[in-house]
């Protein structure tokens, strides 16, 4: 009894079609990969800011209610500087806001290691409208209603010159580049929310800066 000989080997024609499929498949997955790996950095910049709020709540609770500055306000040593890029890190046993942090959003590429003043390159902000019109620098939780729906942290450009550094946010700080027009921000009753603008002016009037009835906020 004859028996048919095993084939070796592949045609061209099949390997062309295989790798065919392939290409298609990863053309396929790709974008998709790509998108859950853009949604995953977005929930772990929400997990950051959460323990953001852990150590605001921590610190006001050691300070009588009261928040860090947004800035050093002149001072230099980190030691003795009201920031809150140099008061709340200890909280987390971190030293500063520097690299891998809780205190940096992970879609943030920062090429390091330049320091300005003590002061890293920020993709996290405080809301700079708080102190304005004569208002204490200290912030005291409570004074105002509706905590949950006013900014303190958001994301914010983060460059390693100027606006980079500053510790505070402006409304035309706030950047959506990193999560595709979107931006989390944590509020003052230590709520973290994901938003998108819903005004025609923008972050200025898309996020809620101030109490209603409080003098200030943003002008742009």
């Amino acid at each position: 009894m004859l028996r048919r000989r095993a084939r070796e080997g592949w045609t061209l024609a099949e390997l062309l079609v295989t790798l065919g499929v392939i290409a298609l498949l990863a053309g396929l997955l790709l974008p998709a990969s790509s998108t859950v790996l853009r949604y995953a950095r977005r929930v772990a910049c929400a997990g950051n800011l959460r323990q953001v709020a852990l150590c605001v709540h921590a610190y006001a609770g050691d300070w009588d209610g009261l928040l860090p500055a947004e800035g050093n306000l002149g001072i230099k040593e980190a030691a003795k500087s009201p920031a809150w890029f140099d008061r709340l890190p200890p909280y987390v046993d971190e030293r500063d806001v520097r690299g891998r942090s809780i205190f940096q959003c992970p879609a943030f590429r920062w090429s390091g290691p330049q320091v300005f003043d003590h002061a890293s390159p920020k993709s996290y902000k405080m809301n700079a409208y708080l102190d304005e019109a004569g208002r204490p620098r200290h912030y005291r939780l409570g004074s105002a209603r509706r905590e949950g729906e006013i900014v303190l942290f958001v994301d914010a450009v983060a460059g390693e010159t100027g606006m980079g550094q500053w510790g505070h946010c402006l409304a035309s700080a706030v950047s959506d580049e990193r999560h595709r027009g979107a931006v989390n921000v944590l509020a003052l009753d230590g709520r973290t929310v994901s938003a998108v603008p819903r005004s025609p002016q923008g972050w200025a009037k898309g996020l809620r800066w101030l109490p209603e009835g409080w003098a200030g906020g943003p002008k742009d």
